[in-house]
This record gives structure tokens, sequence and C-alpha cells, in this order.
């Protein structure tokens, strides 16, 4: 019997292993796990601290219905440094809690490379292992980066006693308003099933998705976290 508590602590690091998000991430190399499926319009969840969070259904084949999610924060910062936040090995673990472990496998080009990541999750479960494939493009203006995020296997031998998610897909988009402005927008998914029922699950990964979004945006934006 798993009390409230610890049903709580396990899906909150759930959540860090189904953003990875904004750092490193995803997806598979098939198609046939991450599918399309009918989408319903976004719905507006928070709006507080300089981030609006939102959410919508899409009803995927055979009656699966999946909720994705959307963050978007405006940071007075460039857009290099923007980018090194959400994809950087030392930067990522600043503003994302439960990581413990993150590295590049490797690059196949520039734009194009491998990331792994490893969630702790309290006893008695399993940990939580992430290789994502990112994909990285940029507009001729150079005004705007697309990151694409996409979980894979990449042939890469799985952790002993360890879980490792498969069925994420996540993206980043940053555009510059301005010098020293940049919009970012981050929207990503998961297909695996839920560990917990949605009543239970959806609030607190609402609430960490919320935090990290907010760390995110004080980090860049260059408040500490006294003020």
């Amino acid at each position: 019997m798993i009390d409230m508590p610890d049903v709580r602590n396990v899906s909150r690091w759930m959540l860090y292993a189904l953003l990875l998000l904004i750092t490193s991430s995803s997806a598979i190399h098939t198609e046939k796990i991450l599918t399309t499926g009918t989408e319903s319009a976004w719905e507006l969840m928070e709006n507080s601290e300089g981030v609006k969070i939102y959410f919508r259904w899409i009803d995927l084949p055979d009656k699966v219905r999946i909720r994705e999610r959307k963050a978007e924060i405006i940071v007075h910062n460039t857009l290099e440094k923007s980018l090194k936040a959400i994809t950087g090995e030392k930067e990522i673990p600043v503003w994302m809690s439960g990581i413990k472990k993150l590295f590049i496998l490797h690059h196949d080009r520039p734009e194009k490379w491998y990331t792994y990541s490893l969630y702790g999750l309290p006893w008695p479960f399993n940990d939580r292992e992430l290789i994502t494939l990112n994909t990285l493009s940029t507009n001729p203006k150079k005004d705007r980066i697309l990151l694409d995020m996409r979980s894979s296997d990449e042939s890469y031998p799985p952790a002993k006693g360890v879980e490792r998610l498969t069925h994420y897909k996540a993206s980043w988009e940053l555009s510059e308003i301005k010098a020293g402005l940049v919009k970012m927008t981050f929207i990503g998914r998961s297909e695996d099933p839920p560990a917990f029922p949605r009543c239970i699950q959806d609030p607190v990964i609402k609430k960490v998705f919320f935090r990290n979004m907010v760390s995110l945006n004080e980090l860049l934006n260059g408040k500490s976290k006294s003020e």
C-alpha cells in the first residue's frame, strides 16, 4: 500500500522524464508509436510568474486519449543562451529537478545528436531512463530555432533495474522578438501509459511542469531563488 505522499513523489519524478522537454530529448525512429490523432483546442491552465501553461487532448486510434502540454515564456536573453539552457548537459539540471545523470551519447552532425538522461524514483519503484534524438533547425533569418525531440533506443543497452521511456515526443520553438528578447514555446507529450489514475497524476504533473518552467524563466531572466 502506498500512501498519498509517496504517490505524489513518484508522480513528480515521472514528470521529469515526461518533460525532458525542455532539455534533451526525444522520439522514436518508427512512426507506429508516435501516431497522429484528432487534436482539441489548447486550453489555458496557468498564467502567472511569467509562465503560461496550456493543455489539449489528442484522441489516437484504438480509443486511446493522451494529454499534450504547452508552455510559453518570454526571456530577456539571447537566442544562443536560451538554446544552451535547454540543451546543455550542465545547464539542464539547474532548472529541472530529479536528474541523476545526463550526457550526450554522440553527434551524427552538429544539428543532430543523442542524449541520455536518468531520473531517480523513490523505492520501491525503478528509476527511469530516456534516450532522445535531438534535431535542430534554424530559419534563414537566424531569428527562429526549432528543436525536435523524440525518444530513441539508438542501440544503447538499457541500465540494469531501470525502466526506459520509449513513447515521448516534444519540441521547442525559440523566436527572437527583438535583440535580447526571446519567446520560448515548449510542446510535449508521452504515450507511455500513466502509472496512476489521472485524477492523482495529472495535478502533480501540472504543478511540477509549471515549477520547472518558472525555474527556467528565472534562470534566463537573471533572477535568483531569493527574489
